[in-house]
């Protein structure tokens, strides 16, 4: 905390009006009435036993002493009023609490957090703790009465009337310290006013938005914990070094180092960090009150400058921030910048509190030692509040958090990592803000750990690994389609007379072949006859369109296309094309046609572990499909890893049921086959139809099943019975929490994987074993790869704190075939982790290691001043047990009347959507709320069995299309009926916007708390009619508060 100086202070005033700090105290207070968050508590532990006559006595002269404990307040209306009692008016009831034992933290939570009610009752209490040997005062005031500050005089005045005190004598006669004068702040000054305007000009809280939060609430409870820790002694040495270095106080290098830490946990470049003053000048020093007030310093962080100079400008901002103090900053909607919807008007989310304390012992009682202990109300009104209290030779922190915005592992790391930027400034001031150090041990710890996946791969191929089981078992079944069943000596015989067909018709070393079969043993022997001839696959659907197959040839540059007997498929052409441009087309034999070969004189020769194994075409921004190319190690390292993690062994059944388009398919195919087990070929009609699923598992006795969410949610019903003891595999899209809670409860062994094309098939994976409670995690990176998190910059960032997921490692793919612009784009080099790919997914790091996905950073919107992911809104509705599927889309002009619409699949039965909506409005902030919810039968999904944005985009804007028609039902063309119209008319007036209609959300359109309790007062004046300011907050729009008022008239009405 900071001393304001310099000032002339008004006259005082015993009885002076409602002041405007005093009035945004109120206004927050009745955001959560019925709270302590404006409560202060002190305790006091007495080393043995107090009197309680005289302890009240003594209470009695201190409150003759300070008017500021004599005052009440009382609401009237939407008015709050204060008066002085006179002292002889005035009675505190000192309330003893008997003990068995020692008090504890709960004891005095307990007592602490007892709000108190403006309705003209004391704004004190105290309360005696006793215990059998000592005893605990534990004092609680208002705010509006009594800040950190007044603690300490309030002891010292305590103890001397203690000491004094006869708990005979008549109260008045008690000897008393001197009446300390009232005090009144001054007004504001002219050159202050204009400090603010132009230091907050332009300034938005939406820039303090944490990248490690939770989206702010509805409704927010401001329910807050605290954490304590000591700095080392080394770092303490460093920052004082520092500090008198470059001539500016401890607390420069302190805030300097809190800007860091906030810029590099999402917030900023540009800063807002508020700072306690103190605004009591010398002579006034033993006032007690409200006289501390919150000064926001604005800081743009400059990542190339160095540290001292960050130092100094964070000095410079402590004392213009000081100088300018007698404005109440967050009491001035003039003032106030731009806030994020749903909040109460703050200019700042995060503080930082200085305090030097003096090292003298807390005054005893009568000579009884005292020891102050802090005690918290259990909330707090800012997101992160961090106190540092310094003494001669230690630094201490307190950490205050919101709990609805923090986990306390999240607040405990953001401690560490402020530890470890302190240690970083002191290690080097010349270094670049940019360079610090923003990780704590704990960061390194839980990170390396889950990167720490270096593991040996044996065979380094899967061509070998398929060849080691031919050896092995060459007579056990490999493949089986229908009635037709395969055996491993078959498949590697017709395997290289696939590949000698190849080379025969000019197929060399790194050549692309392309495969257009079915799922079934000749579709296998493909694949492993181009791997014998030297070239890579390309897997062709030829469910895909003409143009896209033709595309896929093209691009490619595919020697040959392995066809079925019925010849090319696509309008490929035929042989004849062999001169051609196009690709020559070969029909695939039978696998039961080719000349048998013995196993061992059929050995393959060295794989390149380096050459391309296949190439995989996904979708592009262009419209056009993008091919991958993944090399041989990489597949081979995916297909070992999740052979380990399965425990696949000889002789167990997969089924095969993903399009061979997909590169998951190639899991089931490959760990299969490496494995020495029988890989089922399933009809197309097993992803939609659960019956055809549920015989095949049933026949064949499956034990590993793989599909995408899409089809588990098509299938579930008819399978869920039959999945006990059984591998299932899930991944390729985020996971609805109801799906995930089915498959645990039905006893299979449930992995979910997680993984771009770019990085082969899966990245990351685990196994499930119960059932979620929220966020379904995607697991921890698989061997030989390595995620990390990188920021905007491209830091890489610790736990908790969300940015883009980059995967490096064995499996990352050789890049896009013939696309260095794409190549350049999403694949990139660092100096640390070597090559890696940027996935474009927002993730973070867990404290157990795991990793959480927010959806996608490219189906990010902004929409009225918000950005948004609309993957975290999906995420949101999908943890609904009603919802099965989750898709949200954004309908209009983004600049004008752009809406979100969220469209729902049942898990089952119908969809309740207004416990959907519930829901979402206790997990979501107001600006992500889909304007809408939409239950479709099933969202529309592409080939790859995952959601089809564009075609549910088309869907969604023909139905609001068709709805505009109808006219009718649309909410702006129903009657607006008086009193909506008159809130309207308010909206416009106070927000002076003559735009606005009935639907206009007040907090969206620049509202805040202080002008909502403008708004509300005006409202009263003119009808008469009183709105608290929480109803406003949770009704932000006309109709919705008419239609709020109405119903607590009715509610009100004498019956009959």
């Amino acid at each position: 905390m900071i001393s304001a100086e310099g000032r002339t202070p008004a006259d005082p005033a015993d009885d002076a009006g409602v002041s405007p700090r005093e009035e945004a105290l109120w206004l927050l207070e009745s955001l959560v009435p019925g709270t302590p968050v404006n409560n202060v508590s002190a305790a006091f532990a007495v080393a043995g036993r107090l009197d309680p006559l005289r302890l009240d006595a003594a209470l009695a002269v201190v409150l003759r002493g300070h008017a500021a404990l004599r005052t009440v307040y009382r609401v009237d209306g939407t008015r709050l009023t204060k008066r002085v009692v006179a002292a002889a008016d005035f009675r505190l009831e000192l309330v003893q609490v008997v003990l068995a034992g020692e008090p504890g933290e709960a004891d005095l939570a307990s007592v602490a957090a007892v709000p108190f009610r403006l309705d003209g009752g004391p704004m004190l209490r105290a309360v005696l703790l006793r215990s059998p040997e000592s005893d605990v005062l534990c004092v609680t005031a208002h705010q509006l009465v009594f800040d950190e500050v007044s603690v300490p005089v309030f002891l010292a005045d305590l103890a001397s009337a203690y000491e004094n005190a006869d708990a005979a004598a008549d109260t008045e006669r008690n000897a008393a310290p001197a009446p300390v004068p009232g005090w009144t702040e001054p007004d504001p000054t002219p050159e202050s006013l204009a400090h603010w305007r132009a230091e907050l000009a332009g300034a938005s809280t939406g820039t303090m938005e944490l990248a490690c939060t939770e989206p702010e609430p509805d409704r927010p409870t401001l329910a807050a914990a605290q954490l304590d820790r000591t700095l080392p002694p080394g770092t303490v040495a460093g920052v004082r070094r520092l500090a008198e270095d470059l001539g500016v106080p401890e607390s420069a290098v302190l805030l300097a180092a809190y800007y860091v830490l906030l810029e590099a946990s999402g917030a900023g470049p540009d800063l807002l960090v508020g700072c306690p003053v103190d605004l009591r000048p010398p002579h006034a020093a033993r006032t007690i009150g409200y006289h501390v007030t919150h000064v926001p310093l604005r800081l743009r962080l400059d990542r190339a400058e160095s540290v001292r100079a960050l130092v100094r400008r964070s000095g410079e901002r402590l004392r213009t921030g000081a100088a300018h103090a007698d404005v109440a900053v967050d009491a001035r909607a003039d003032l106030m910048p731009a806030a994020r919807t749903g909040r109460w008007s703050l200019p700042f989310r995060h503080v930082f509190d200085h305090r030097t304390a003096s090292g003298a012992a807390a005054p005893a009682l009568d000579g009884l030692p005292v020891r102050p202990i802090a005690v918290g109300s259990g909330f707090g009104k800012f997101d992160l509040q961090l106190c540092a209290t310094s003494t001669a030779d230690a630094v201490s922190l307190r950490a205050v958090y919101r709990t609805e915005l923090f986990e306390r592992a999240h607040a405990e790391l953001l401690l560490g990592r402020f530890e470890a930027v302190l240690a970083s400034f002191a290690e080097d001031p010349d270094r670049a803000v940019g360079d610090v150090r923003c990780w704590s041990d704990r960061d390194h710890a839980i990170i390396g750990a889950a990167n720490d996946t270096a593991r040996p791969v044996r065979p380094g191929s899967v061509l070998e690994a398929v060849h080691a089981q031919v050896l092995r078992s060459p007579d056990a079944v490999a493949v089986v389609e229908g009635d037709r069943s395969v055996r491993y000596r078959q498949l590697w015989s017709a395997a290289h007379a696939m590949g000698a067909l190849l080379r025969g018709a000019g197929v060399r070393a790194g050549d692309v072949v392309a495969t257009a079969l079915p799922r079934g043993p000749e579709l296998v022997a493909s694949v492993l006859g181009a791997w014998l001839a030297g070239a890579a696959y390309l897997p062709v659907d030829t469910a895909h369109p003409e143009e896209r197959i033709r595309h896929q040839l093209s691009d490619s540059g595919a020697k040959v296309l392995v066809a079925g007997p019925a010849g090319a498929t696509g309008g490929t052409g035929g042989p004849e094309q062999a001169a051609g441009t196009g690709p020559v087309v070969l029909t695939a034999p039978a696998v039961e046609d080719a000349p048998d070969r013995a196993p061992a004189e059929a050995r393959p020769a060295a794989v390149d572990p380096a050459a391309c194994a296949y190439l995989m075409y996904t979708s592009g921004s262009t419209g056009l499909p993008k091919g991958t190319l993944v090399d041989h190690a990489a597949l081979a390292n995916a297909v070992a890893h999740f052979a380990e993690q399965f425990g696949a062994a000889a002789g167990d059944t997969t089924l095969w049921t993903t399009t061979f388009a997909f590169d998951i398919s190639g899991l089931e195919l490959f760990v299969s086959l490496s494995s020495g087990g029988r890989l089922v070929a399933a009809p197309d009609r097993a992803r939609s139809d659960g019956r055809v699923l549920r015989e095949l598992i049933e026949r064949y006795g499956a034990r590993f099943v793989q599909a995408t969410p899409t089809t588990w949610r098509l299938v579930i019903d008819r399978v869920a019975d039959c999945l006990r003891g059984r591998g299932v595999v899930v991944g390729g899209e985020p996971v609805p929490l109801s799906l995930a809670r089915r498959l645990v409860a039905a006893g299979c062994v449930l992995h979910h994987a997680y993984g771009p094309t770019e990085t082969t098939i899966w990245s990351t994976s685990r196994v499930v074993t119960e059932a979620p409670a929220g966020r379904l995690d995607v697991g921890a990176p698989i061997r030989n790869t390595r995620v990390h998190v990188l920021d905007r910059h491209g830091r890489e960032l610790p736990v908790g704190i969300r940015g883009e997921l980059c995967i490096s490692g064995v499996g990352v793919a050789i890049g896009y075939h013939g696309r260095p612009d794409l190549n350049a784009q999403r694949f990139g080099e660092h100096p640390g982790f070597g090559r890696f790919y940027r996935t474009g997914d927002v993730a973070c790091w867990r404290a157990d290691g795991l990793l959480d996905l927010f959806g996608r950073s490219d189906r990010q919107v902004k929409l009225r001043g918000n950005r948004i992911e609309l993957g975290e809104i999906e995420a949101t509705l999908l943890a609904h047990p009603e919802v099965g599927g989750a898709a949200v889309v954004m309908v209009g002009d983004p600049s004008a009347d752009a809406v979100l619409i969220g469209c729902l699949e049942p898990a089952a039965g119908p969809i309740d959507t207004g416990s959907v909506w519930a829901h979402a409005r206790a997990r979501l902030s107001r600006s992500m709320l889909p304007g809408d919810l939409v239950t479709v039968d099933s969202l529309p999904v592409n080939g790859s069995g995952k959601v089809d944005y564009p075609a549910l985009q088309r869907m969604v804007e023909a139905r609001r299309a068709a709805a505009t028609r109808s006219g009718p039902d649309r909410p702006e063309r129903r009657d607006v009926d008086d009193l909506t119209a008159e809130l309207t008319g308010l909206w416009r007036s106070i927000l002076r916007d003559e735009a606005l209609d009935a639907d206009t959300d007040f907090f969206a359109n620049g509202g805040n708390s202080m002008l909502a309790a403008l708004a509300m007062q005006e409202f009263q004046n003119i009808s008469g009619v009183s709105v608290s300011l929480a109803e406003v907050f949770e009704r932000r729009t006309p109709r919705e508060l008419a239609a709020a008022v109405r119903d607590s008239a009715r509610a009100q009405a004498p019956a009959g």
